[in-house]
């Protein structure tokens, strides 16, 4: 099972309202000085694709380990390809450390990769790739993919800005990495899709002893943005309440809304749901009253 780590830094005669939801790709490295006395960890970093950690580097090993996913996933994908000893090179020659003292504890930290926002239909709206650093917990430079610059946010980075400038190719590397960053993320979204399992079930209303809460679980599915809706002869009802999006033990999700209904109802009811592309429909009828109480069991979260 994926960790993630703690880092110092509807045609169905209905239709959904058109959102988008957003998937990243990214790495984040952290290095930090070693003033005397000190004896945390020099350097760490870290491969996360939205809210799941999928690699890190091993200091141990001296390489970068593989945490989740199917290997396959991996055959055309790689980590970013600055080394550890050149990343603690940098944060240490900008805080001007000799071979043997630094004068003080000082940070730099990384970020590189990209977001691509999607609609819940699979199209793409918008692509972002960016790589920035932050040293001492401020903004020090970032790349521009549109120019191939380099651009300062400190004024402590112009010499790096203007070293980085004329490194021509190390800016066609990136440019080249951060577009490939675009292509992995549909690789990794289509690997990683876990539809969700409806429930519909129903319980009493609190003060109406005539009215039920008619309820709708969707659990399970991966990744998080879903749409849901409970509709009778195609018309959307207004919600009771709604749960919004909480987290499984498993790095999956559930979600519920509730409608109130008669409790002598006896028309169907339908729970649709949109995730990833995908629609899913469930149904409930005065019937099912009989199931009802079983599946409020898997349901306690709500």
């Amino acid at each position: 099972m994926c960790v993630l780590f703690t880092l110092i830094f509807n045609f169905v005669v209905f239709t959904f309202h058109v959102q988008s939801d957003r998937h990243h790709l990214l790495y984040v490295y952290t290095a930090l000085t070693q003033p005397d006395g000190f004896s945390g960890p020099v350097f760490s970093a870290v491969g996360l694709y939205d809210d799941r950690q999928i690699s890190h580097y091993s200091n141990e090993e001296e390489t970068w380990k593989r945490d989740c996913l199917d290997a396959e996933i991996w055959r055309d994908t790689k980590e970013p390809d600055d080394s550890r000893d050149w990343f603690i090179n940098l944060v240490n020659t900008l805080a001007n450390c000799t071979s043997s003292t630094c004068d003080g504890l000082h940070t730099l930290q990384r970020r590189v990769g990209c977001e691509v926002d999607r609609r819940l239909d699979g199209s793409v709206v918008n692509v972002n790739a960016f790589e920035e650093y932050r040293y001492d917990g401020e903004d020090f430079i970032a790349f521009n993919v549109s120019t191939l610059q380099w651009m300062e946010k400190s004024t402590k980075a112009k010499e790096t800005k203007m070293k980085w400038n004329n490194q021509r190719l190390r800016g066609q590397v990136l440019k080249t990495d951060l577009k490939n960053c675009m292509d992995w993320i549909s690789t990794f979204n289509d690997s990683i899709i876990t539809p969700p399992v409806l429930h519909m079930f129903t319980s009493g209303a609190p003060h109406d002893q005539s009215e039920l809460i008619l309820t709708c679980l969707a659990t399970g599915f991966y990744p998080k943005h879903i749409e849901m809706k409970i509709t009778l002869n195609n018309i959307t009802l207004q919600p009771f309440s709604s749960t919004g999006v909480r987290p499984n033990d498993n790095q999956t999700f559930q979600t519920g809304t509730r409608v109130k209904i008669h409790r002598d109802e006896k028309q169907s009811y339908e729970c649709h749901v949109l995730h990833s592309g995908q629609t899913f429909t469930s149904s409930w009828g005065k019937y099912d009253n009989i199931n009802s109480q079983k599946l409020i069991l898997s349901a306690k979260l709500l």
